[in-house]
C-alpha cells in the first residue's frame, strides 16, 4: 500500500507531461499545411496484403497521393518488393531474400495468389496511376550499392520528379544526393527525440514515428524553420484517431495503413 500512492502519482506524472506539451503546442496555434499529402503504407495494409499490387491499386482508386513500399535486393541484384528480411509471412516460402536469387522468388505465391513484383515493375505501375512513390531501402547492411541500382532504375524511367526516397540507412540516402541532388529523399526515425539534424542536411523530408511527435510535438515547428516538411509514420498506434492529433498537429503527410480514413479526415480538417 506504501508504494502503491508514488507509482499511481508517477503514473499520472508520465501521461499527464505529454497532456501538458501537447495543450502548449495547441495554445501557440502554428500554421497547418493547406494540403496534406496521404500516403498508402506498403499500399495500404489495413484494406489489401500489404506490398502487393492488388494493394497499389487500391491506393489509386481510393485517392491516396502515394504508395510507400519497401525494397529488398536477391541474390543476384534483383529489387523486389517485401517488407521483411524473409519471405515467410507473407508467402508460401522461407529464406531470406539475400540468399534467394530472382528466380526462386518468382516461383513464390503472396497471400492472396500473387507474385512478389519487382522494382521496375512498381515504377511502371505507378506511372499508369499517376501516383507518387516512397521506396524504403531495407536492411541497407545487406545489400551494399543498392541505391544505386534504385536511383538507376527511377531514372531509367524518368520518374525522378515523382519519388522521395525513404530509408534509416541516413548513408544510402546521401549517397542518393550526392549522385542526384535533384531527387527527393527523407530520413526515418523512430525513438528520437530531436529531427533537427537529418542526414543527409540536403534532406527535404524528415519522417518521424508519429508516437515520437506525441510525446515531442515541438519537432514539427522546428523542421518547418529548417526548411523541411515533416511526414510522420505510424508505429503501434495506427489508428484514424492518431490520424486526426496528426493532422491537428500539423504535419505535411500521414504515412498509413488506411488511407481511405486519411483521406476522409483530411477533406474534414478545416
Amino acid at each position: 500500500m506504501r508504494l502503491r500512492r508514488p507509482l499511481l502519482k508517477l503514473l499520472a506524472l508520465l501521461l499527464g507531461l505529454p497532456l501538458l506539451n501537447l495543450l502548449l503546442y495547441r495554445a501557440r496555434k502554428f500554421p497547418r499545411p493547406t494540403h496534406i499529402q496521404i500516403v498508402a503504407h506498403r499500399g495500404g495494409a489495413a484494406l489489401a496484403p500489404e506490398n502487393s499490387e492488388a494493394a497499389f491499386r487500391n491506393a489509386a482508386k481510393i485517392g491516396a497521393d502515394w504508395i510507400e513500399f519497401d525494397v529488398h535486393r536477391t541474390s543476384d541484384g534483383v529489387l523486389v518488393i517485401m517488407h521483411d528480411d524473409t519471405v515467410n509471412r507473407m508467402t508460401n516460402g522461407k529464406g531470406y531474400i539475400k540468399d534467394m536469387s530472382w528466380a526462386q522468388i518468382r516461383q513464390l505465391r503472396m497471400v492472396n495468389g500473387e507474385m512478389i513484383m519487382r522494382f521496375d515493375e512498381v515504377i511502371a505501375l505507378a506511372k499508369e496511376m499517376g501516383m507518387g512513390i516512397l521506396p524504403e531501402l531495407k536492411s541497407t547492411r545487406f545489400y551494399p550499392g543498392m541505391e544505386i541500382d534504385a536511383l538507376r532504375l527511377v531514372q531509367e524511367a524518368n520518374y525522378q520528379q515523382k519519388t522521395i526516397f525513404l530509408s534509416f540507412g541516413w548513408d544510402v540516402l546521401t549517397r542518393i544526393k550526392q549522385l542526384a541532388p535533384e531527387v527527393k529523399v527523407a530520413a526515418l526515425y523512430s525513438f528520437q527525440w530531436d529531427v533537427t539534424h537529418p542526414q543527409p542536411a540536403t534532406a527535404e523530408i524528415v519522417a518521424p514515428m508519429a508516437e515520437m511527435v506525441v510525446l515531442n510535438p515541438w519537432m514539427i515547428p522546428n523542421a518547418h524553420r529548417a526548411g523541411r516538411e515533416v511526414w510522420v509514420w505510424f508505429g503501434l498506434l495506427d489508428h484514424p484517431h492518431m490520424y486526426r492529433l496528426m493532422l491537428a498537429l500539423g504535419v505535411d503527410a500521414l504515412i498509413c495503413n488506411d488511407p481511405a480514413a486519411a483521406i476522409r479526415l483530411a477533406h474534414a480538417t478545416p
